[in-house]
C-alpha cells in the first residue's frame, strides 16, 4: 500500500514537472518570455509578405517569441491551426483571417481560453468581435482616392463612365472598399457614372473574364476602379488586348484608380499608367498589432475595438511628396 502511494506521488510530481516544462519558456534571467501566435490566410501579395515580416520583426524587437502558421487559403484549416496555437499556450494570437465570418469560431475559442486575439488588416463585424482590430480605413480611403480623381476630372471638364471591380464580399475589406468607391461615385454624379460592377472573388481569372465582359458590354466605359493592386495583371491584360494600355497623355490611355500601395500599383503610378492609389501601411499595421497584443496581455484594452491605419492617398499630382511615405517606395525602379 505504501509503495503504491509512493509511486502515485512520484507520478504526480513528474506530471507537475512536465506541465511546468510545457508552459512558457523563460529567458536567461528567469523571466517568462511572451509567445505570440501568428496566423495568416496566405502571403499571396507583396503587402502581406511585408506585413507578415514586419510583425515577426516587431515581436522579436519587443522580446517576444513568434510562432507563425499559414492557412494557405483554407478557413477551416486556419481555425484548426489557431486551436493548435492555443494548445501550445501562446499568450496572444495575431491573425490575418481568410474569412471574416468563419474566423468567429477562433475568436470564441480564444475568449474561452482567456487568450487575446488581434485581427490584422481584415476586419470582423457582428456580435462576436476580437479583442482588437488593426485595419486600413478602407471605406474612407476608397472614397478619398476616387474623390481626388473626381475633383481633377471636374477641373478638366471631363466625365467618366466607371467599371468598378469588387473583391470577395466575405472579406470585410472588400465590402468597405466597395462602399467607399460607391459613395464617391454617388457624391459626384456630374463627373462619375457607374456602368458596371465586376465581382472578382479575389481571383485573377475571374477578374480577367469579368472585366473583358464588362468592357465589351459597355463600350463607353473609360475608367476602371480596382479595390486592390493585386488585380493589376488582369487589368493590364485586358487593356493590352484592347489596345488601351498606354501612359497618361496618350490618345489611347485608359485611366485606372487603385487601392493598396503595393509595388505594382505604385510602379504603374510612377510610370504614368495609374492615376491614384490608396496606400495602406504594411509596417505600421504590423507594429500597432504587436503593440496592442502585448498591451492586451497586460490587461489593457484599446479605447475602441478598431485601430485605423488612415494610409496615404498617392496621385500623379502629389507623387514626389507622398510616395516616399509608402512602404513599397523602396521597391520601385
Amino acid at each position: 500500500m505504501k509503495k503504491r502511494l509512493i509511486v502515485n506521488a512520484l507520478l504526480m510530481l513528474l506530471a507537475a514537472v512536465f506541465l511546468s516544462a510545457c508552459g512558457r519558456q523563460k529567458d536567461t534571467k528567469g523571466e517568462k518570455t511572451i509567445t505570440l501566435g501568428l496566423s495568416y490566410d496566405s502571403l499571396e501579395s507583396a503587402w502581406l509578405v511585408m506585413n507578415h515580416s514586419a510583425v515577426i520583426k516587431e515581436g522579436k524587437k519587443r522580446g517576444a517569441e513568434v510562432i507563425s502558421v499559414m492557412a494557405e487559403g483554407d478557413a477551416a484549416k486556419q481555425n484548426v491551426q489557431i486551436e493548435n496555437l492555443l494548445a501550445r499556450r501562446v499568450d496572444a494570437i495575431l491573425c490575418f483571417p481568410k474569412d471574416s465570418s468563419a474566423i468567429v469560431k477562433s475568436i470564441k475559442n480564444c475568449r474561452a481560453a482567456g487568450v487575446p486575439i488581434v485581427m490584422i488588416n481584415r476586419s470582423v463585424s457582428g456580435s462576436v468581435l476580437p479583442d482588437a482590430q488593426v485595419i486600413a480605413n478602407n471605406k474612407a480611403m476608397g472614397q478619398k482616392v476616387l474623390q481626388t480623381f473626381a475633383d481633377r476630372a471636374r477641373l478638366e471638364g471631363k466625365t467618366y463612365n466607371v467599371v468598378l471591380l469588387i473583391g470577395n464580399l466575405s472579406d470585410e475589406n472588400a465590402a468597405l472598399r466597395k462602399a467607399g468607391h460607391r459613395k464617391a461615385i454617388a457624391d459626384n454624379p456630374d463627373v462619375l457614372k457607374l456602368m458596371a460592377e465586376v465581382p472578382t472573388e479575389w481571383n485573377l481569372d475571374t477578374a480577367l473574364k469579368g472585366l473583358q465582359n464588362a468592357l465589351q458590354a459597355n463600350p463607353d466605359a473609360n475608367l476602371i476602379v480596382t479595390p486592390s493592386d493585386y488585380l493589376w495583371p488582369p487589368i493590364r491584360s485586358v487593356l493590352e488586348q484592347r489596345g488601351r494600355w498606354a501612359k497618361i497623355g496618350a490618345a489611347n490611355h485608359f485611366p485606372v484608380v487603385s487601392f493598396d500601395g503595393d509595388e505594382v500599383g505604385m510602379q504603374y503610378l510612377k510610370d504614368g499608367y495609374n492615376w491614384g492609389d490608396a496606400a495602406q501601411d504594411a509596417v505600421e499595421e504590423a507594429q500597432l498589432a504587436v503593440e496592442w497584443a502585448l498591451k492586451l496581455i497586460e490587461g489593457k484594452t484599446p479605447p475602441q475595438n478598431t485601430i485605423y491605419d488612415d494610409g496615404q492617398i498617392v496621385t500623379i499630382d502629389n507623387f514626389k511628396e507622398v510616395a516616399p511615405k509608402v512602404w513599397s517606395y523602396s521597391l520601385l525602379k
